[in-house]
């Protein structure tokens, strides 16, 4: 019995060549809007736009407000882990008046499940 190496993913892929054109700057900006706006990848949307019956399955990306809402919940998490921590380290807190770290947790607490609103996730 011979061993057979595995492939890479890479030897793998059956769409080898790759198919570019030139385009200007205004019809990248508005092809990326448009695959952005279908929740596609560039790739995906012309390939959906220029065959009858693409033969593979689209590749979903999230639109550009959601991934850039997604990251400033996930700044926002970091920033109110910090003031748990201040919240909770009894040096700190005698430094700064207690209520105000109590009333800016509850303040980050309300912009985060605005955001996760905005995401049309539920807030936890």
């Amino acid at each position: 019995m011979a061993f057979t190496r595995k492939r890479s993913g890479s030897e793998k892929r059956k769409r080898a060549p790759i198919i570019g054109f030139r385009a200007t700057d205004d019809e990248r900006a508005t092809i990326e809007a448009f695959a952005d706006r279908a929740g596609l990848t560039v790739g995906s949307y012309v390939r959906s736009r220029a065959l009858a019956r693409p033969t593979t399955r689209a590749v979903r990306r999230a639109p550009q407000a959601t991934a850039q809402l997604a990251q400033l919940l996930g700044l926002l998490g970091a920033a109110g882990g910090q003031l748990q921590r201040i919240a909770t380290d009894r040096n700190i807190q005698a430094q700064v008046a207690g209520g105000e770290v109590a009333a800016a947790l509850a303040e980050f607490r309300e912009a985060a499940s605005a955001i996760m609103q905005a995401l049309g996730r539920r807030p936890t």
